[in-house]
């Protein structure tokens, strides 16, 4: 029996019907001359490539009251097909009525009597063109994971021949369905663990309390207007720049690809702000996923922590910015590694049973406009290949993340580069955050 680890389960508690915790992307698709990309030719290709990865079968079965963290089980006669539909955006077509269209459909949560994933096939865009909506629960898979499940499951040119597919690597199988008497004597053995780690974690606490290194690297977090209670709907806006400006610029300063992703979305943030006389004095704070698997690590699921990183919109010079910025990401990775820093993620899967979690984060949504922020938005970048790739033919030209929203965090910029260039998807509630494309406009 596959039970899922401490920290797939936290990405499973956490989820509200406010809060769906499953995430995804957009991938625009341009069919090749003289080959023919439709519907049916889609599902065929989604059956060969999906199939051979075992966790896309996969469906939970869960311990009853929440007293220990959830199963795996093996879903019998699986067909991808299942799981994929198709549909037509509104004529005339625009970037914006596109947007509109995959925020509904993105904010729809999944079924959790079936496996965890579905993708959706948007028609009717000019010049026979077609955007691919991908929708997966984060406690299948991070970002980087799925990066590189891309990689496996699409082509390097139109014309592609494939030997056999063979199964994915995975670190984890699932099984059949776990008699209830069992789950109950597991969840008996693993709470004493529990235990032993909400002792571990309190020591820590106590440590970090006392500890001015801490202290000095979590920096203060304002309020801005887009931090209050979030509600279910969700919106998506995007915008391209290029990342060969992005390396050089990183070159000049002698800093990274993500203080300058930083320092633009900063940039960006800070126009948007002050245009609303709405900028706070203090800096905002990023909350910036840090992954924590190896180089060669390619297995599915999740190992991530977040960490808080001054975002420095208080600082006009760019120049001045990135370099500000550079300086304090050092200084929160520098902690992460020390553990001078609180992994927020890894505390409630360990310490914390999925039913403690899950009444943590109705609290924390409860309690939205009252309680300290951990940081006003998540800004993540996620690597993926330098070169095209094709999907049952067609070139996918354009790939859009979408991530997940937290209680207190009315919008998420996550950041994809591919073919060249970084992509940036905007979600967002769009009852806090107006007039997005704006914002997207400016990155």
């Amino acid at each position: 029996m596959q039970q899922l680890t401490p920290q797939d389960a936290v990405f499973l508690s956490i989820e509200t019907e406010e809060f769906p915790a499953h995430i995804g992307g957009l991938s625009f698709l341009e069919p090749t001359e003289g080959r023919c990309f439709d519907f049916e030719a889609f599902v065929d290709f989604a059956r060969e490539r999906l199939s051979p990865c075992e966790r896309f079968s996969w469906r939970l079965q869960e311990v009853p009251l929440a007293l220990d963290r959830p199963y795996w089980v093996r879903t019998e006669d699986f067909d991808p097909a299942d799981h994929i539909e198709r549909i037509a955006v509104p004529s005339p077509y625009s970037d914006e009525s596109l947007a509109r269209m995959v925020g509904m459909l993105f904010e729809r949560p999944l079924d959790r009597s079936r496996p965890l994933w579905e993708m959706i096939l948007i028609e009717g865009l000019p010049g026979g063109r077609f955007v691919l909506l991908w929708k997966v629960h984060h406690c299948l898979m991070d970002g980087s994971s799925g990066a590189n499940l891309s990689e496996h499951l699409f082509d390097l040119s139109p014309d592609a021949e494939r030997p056999a597919p063979a199964n994915i690597a995975d670190d984890a199988q699932a099984g059949r369905k776990v008699p209830t008497r069992r789950m109950f004597s597991r969840a008996a053995r693993n709470l004493v663990e529990v235990r032993r780690n909400q002792v571990r974690h309190l020591t820590r606490a106590v440590r970090d309390l006392a500890s001015r290194n801490a202290q000095a690297t979590r920096p203060p977090v304002p309020r801005a207007f887009f931090n209050d209670k979030v509600g279910v709907q969700r919106g998506l806006v995007w915008s391209s720049v290029s990342l060969e400006d992005v390396k050089r610029l990183k070159n000049a300063l002698s800093v990274t690809v993500n203080d300058v992703i930083l320092s633009i979305t900063a940039g960006a943030m800070r126009d948007y702000l002050s245009e609303r006389k709405a900028l706070p004095e203090d800096s905002l704070v990023a909350s910036v996923p840090c992954s924590t698997r190896a180089a060669d690590d390619d297995r599915l699921g999740n190992q991530v922590r977040e960490m808080p990183v001054r975002w420095c919109t208080d600082i006009e010079d760019p120049v001045e910015r990135v370099l500000q910025i550079h300086r304090d990401a050092s200084a929160a990775k520098q902690a992460a590694r020390s553990g001078d820093s609180v992994d927020l993620i890894g505390l409630m899967g360990e310490a914390l049973l999925p039913a403690g979690v899950q009444l943590l984060i109705r609290g924390a949504a409860a309690a939205a406009d009252k309680i300290p922020l951990e940081g006003n938005a998540v800004v993540s970048n996620v690597p993926m290949t330098p070169f095209p790739l094709y999907c049952a033919g067609a070139k996918i030209t354009r790939a859009v993340p979408i991530s997940l929203l937290a209680p207190t965090q009315g919008m998420n910029i996550t950041v994809l580069s591919y073919c060249g260039e970084l992509h940036f998807g905007i979600v967002h509630d769009p009852r806090l955050l107006p007039d997005p494309w704006e914002l997207a406009g400016r990155v």
